[in-house]
C-alpha cells in the first residue's frame, strides 16, 4: 500500500517511512470511516426490504426480507425501486453540495467540513434506527428521504482527507505515496465492511434498528478520533486568521476559474467524460445484490461473499502496481485505466446472462486501483489550495 521505489528506481522502505511519519495518524480514522461507509452502502437494500409492507401473509419457513410481507418478489421490486430513487436523490444533491463543501474546506478549514460530514452521517444513521425501531415511525418514507438528503449534503470525506494529505506532503512523489496508503486503507476497510455485511445478511434480520444504532455510535467515535488525530492543515485556519466568507460571487468566481481551465485542457475534458460514463455504469452496481436474489435465486449475503475479494485485489494493485504507475506520466496511466474501466463495464452490461458476467468484470476492475493515487496527485498539482 505504499510507494516503495525511490526516485532512482531502487527500493527504499526507509524513505517511505520518512514520508509517512507526519501523516500516519490520519489513516486510522479514515480506515474506520471506510468500514462504516461501505457497511451502510451494503445495508441500504436489506434495510429497505425490511420496511416493505403488503397484504400477503408471511409463511413461517420462508424469509422474504420483510416481516410485513410474504411476497418475496414484491419485497425485492419495491425495495429496489425505493433504493434507486433515494440513492439517485442523494447523488444529485451531492453533485451540487460537493463544490460548496470543497470551497468551505478551502476557506474555513479542513476539519470543520470533515466533522460536518461525520455529524451528518451520525444523524442519518440515528434516523434509520428510529425508523426501524420505533413503531410510530416505522417505514416513514419522509424520514428515510431526509436521511439520504442529509448524507448527500454533508458527504465530502475523500476530498477532505486527500486535501489534508496534499497539504502535508509537498512533492508529487510524497503525495502518491500518501494517497496510495490512504486508498489502501480504504480498500481494507471496504473488504472488512463487505465481510461484515455478508455475515449480517446471513442472520436474516427482520429489524435493523440495533445495527444502525451501533453504526451511529461508531460514527460518533470516528468524530472523536478526527478531533484527536487529524490536525487542521489549511494555512489560513492554522494562523487563526479571519476566515473568508463563502458568498455567491466567490462561489461563481471559483467555478468560472475551474471551468476556464477545463475548457482549455482537452485531456481533462476527455478524462472527465470517461469518468461520467464509468460512473453511470457503476451506478448499476447498487442493484446487483437485489438482482442476484431475484434472477439467480441467490441468498442474502452471497453477492457480498463472492465480491469482497475485489477490495483485496485493489490493495494488491495499490501495493505492487502503484509504485510503478507513480513513475509514469499521469496522462498515460489515467488514459489506460479509463479505457480499461469502460471496457470492463461494457462487458458487465452486455455479457451473457450468467453470474460470472457480473462477478468476473467486477473483480477485474480491482486491478485498476493503482491509478487512484496517480489521478489524485495529478489533480492536486493542477488545482493547488491557493
Amino acid at each position: 500500500m505504499s510507494q516503495l521505489l525511490v526516485d532512482d528506481g531502487r527500493f527504499g522502505p526507509r524513505r517511505v517511512l520518512l514520508q509517512l511519519r507526519p501523516v500516519w495518524h490520519i489513516f486510522l480514522p479514515y480506515g474506520l470511516l471506510s468500514i462504516l461507509f461501505m457497511l451502510a452502502v451494503q445495508l441500504y437494500g436489506p434495510f429497505l426490504r425490511s420496511m416493505v409492507k403488503c397484504a400477503t401473509e408471511m409463511e413461517p419457513t420462508v424469509f422474504t426480507g420483510s416481516a410485513h410481507c410474504g411476497d418475496a418478489n414484491l419485497v425485492l421490486s419495491v425495495a429496489q425501486a425505493r433504493e434507486g430513487r433515494l440513492v439517485a436523490m442523494k447523488l444529485l444533491v451531492h453533485a451540487f453540495a460537493g463544490p460548496v463543501l470543497a470551497l468551505l474546506a478551502d476557506s474555513i478549514g479542513r476539519r470543520p467540513v470533515l466533522l460536518l460530514g461525520l455529524a451528518g452521517f451520525t444523524v442519518a444513521f440515528c434516523i434509520f434506527a428510529s425508523v426501524a425501531g420505533l413503531p410510530v415511525l416505522h417505514g416513514s418514507q419522509s424520514l428515510m428521504s431526509l436521511s439520504f438528503l442529509v448524507e448527500g449534503c454533508t458527504s465530502a470525506f475523500d476530498v477532505v482527507f486527500l486535501s489534508v494529505l496534499a497539504d502535508l506532503a509537498k512533492t508529487t512523489t510524497e503525495r502518491v505515496t500518501c494517497f496510495s496508503v490512504l486508498y489502501g486503507m480504504g480498500a481494507l476497510g471496504h473488504a472488512i465492511a463487505i465481510y461484515l455485511s455478508a455475515e449480517i445478511l446471513r442472520w436474516q434480520l427482520q429489524n435493523y434498528a440495533a445495527v444502525w444504532l451501533a453504526m451511529s455510535i461508531g460514527m460518533a467515535c470516528v468524530m472523536l478520533l478526527v478531533l484527536v488525530c487529524v490536525p487542521e492543515t489549511l494555512p489560513s485556519a492554522q494562523a487563526k486568521s479571519r476566515p473568508q466568507k463563502l458568498t455567491l460571487p466567490r462561489l461563481m468566481t471559483s467555478t468560472a476559474v475551474q471551468m476556464r481551465y477545463l475548457v482549455s485542457n482537452r485531456f481533462l475534458q476527455i478524462w472527465l467524460t470517461a469518468v461520467l460514463f464509468k460512473s453511470l455504469a457503476a451506478g448499476l452496481g447498487s442493484i446487483y445484490a437485489s438482482f442476484t436474489l431475484a434472477a439467480y435465486d441467490w441468498k442474502p449475503g452471497d453477492w457480498q461473499a463472492v465480491t469482497w475479494p475485489f477490495e483485496m485485489i485493489s490493495m494488491g494493485s495499490l501495493s505492487f502496481l502503484g509504485p510503478l504507475a507513480g513513475r509514469k506520466r499521469p496522462e498515460v496511466v489515467i488514459s489506460f485505466t479509463s479505457v480499461s474501466g469502460i471496457l470492463i463495464h461494457l462487458a458487465q452490461i452486455f455479457a451473457p446472462f450468467a453470474p460470472f458476467a457480473l462477478v468476473g468484470p467486477h473483480l477485474s476492475a480491482g486491478f485498476l486501483a493503482f491509478a487512484r493515487p496517480v489521478s489524485a496527485a495529478y489533480l492536486s498539482s493542477i488545482f493547488p489550495a491557493s
